[in-house]
């Protein structure tokens, strides 16, 4: 048996990976693209939301792909 650091079976991963990065997913709609539609009240507001809804979406992005790894 493969020696992995999560005691989860592959297909767990493999769903786990999947709504992580579902995860990201909502991070990057939420703080990327719906202040372009949306015009926030300020201008820093936009920044501060655009910078740390992109830190979170590359950051689960990234939890998502080394989970996916995991399971293979």
């Amino acid at each position: 048996m493969k020696n992995t650091r999560y005691s989860f079976s592959p297909s767990q991963l493999e769903r786990s990976s999947e709504i992580i990065g579902n995860i990201s997913v909502a991070w990057f709609a939420s703080g990327v693209i719906a202040p372009l539609i949306v015009p926030p009240e300020t201008f820093s507001n936009f920044l501060f939301s655009f910078g740390v809804s992109l830190v979170m979406s590359i950051m689960f992005f990234i939890w998502s792909i080394s989970v996916a790894k995991e399971a293979k």
